[in-house]
């Protein structure tokens, strides 16, 4: 009888634990939306210049919001693929090649091809400087 307490008492405290929030900034309602049109046209094979120009009229603090999200889903995304490892396993051209790839595929996809920021957060990462 004591057991099933304990049990119950443990499973009211998950539940708990899982119905309260996280304290994470979370993003406005307005910048889910435009992350989700952002990752939309990128995928449909459009520039960062073409979206930001589509996107010309959102807030700025809402187009801030929506980048701040797309580098850290890059750098995550890089950080999953251990890109470092590969980075630091590469011994020839070849091998490098590879890695410089699945780096700029990764920022390809987020539509953020020309953003500096990203590209000094990956080099002081991971340790690769991307031109």
């Amino acid at each position: 009888m004591a057991t099933s307490k304990w049990f119950i008492s443990g499973l009211a405290a998950v539940i708990l634990s899982l119905a309260v929030p996280l304290p994470t900034k979370a993003l406005s309602p307005s910048a889910v939306n435009v992350y989700t049109m952002w990752i939309k046209l990128s995928l449909n094979g459009h520039s960062q210049e073409e979206i930001e120009s589509l996107l010309r009229n959102m807030d700025p603090k809402t187009l801030s919001e929506v980048k701040d999200r797309l580098r850290k889903t890059v750098l995550s995304n890089l950080e999953l693929r251990n890109i470092e490892s590969l980075y630091g396993m590469s011994r020839d051209y070849d091998d490098l090649s590879l890695v410089m790839n699945a780096i700029r595929t990764e920022i390809r996809f987020a539509g953020l091809e020309t953003d500096g920021e990203l590209k000094l957060q990956i080099k002081n990462r991971f340790g690769i400087h991307m031109d």
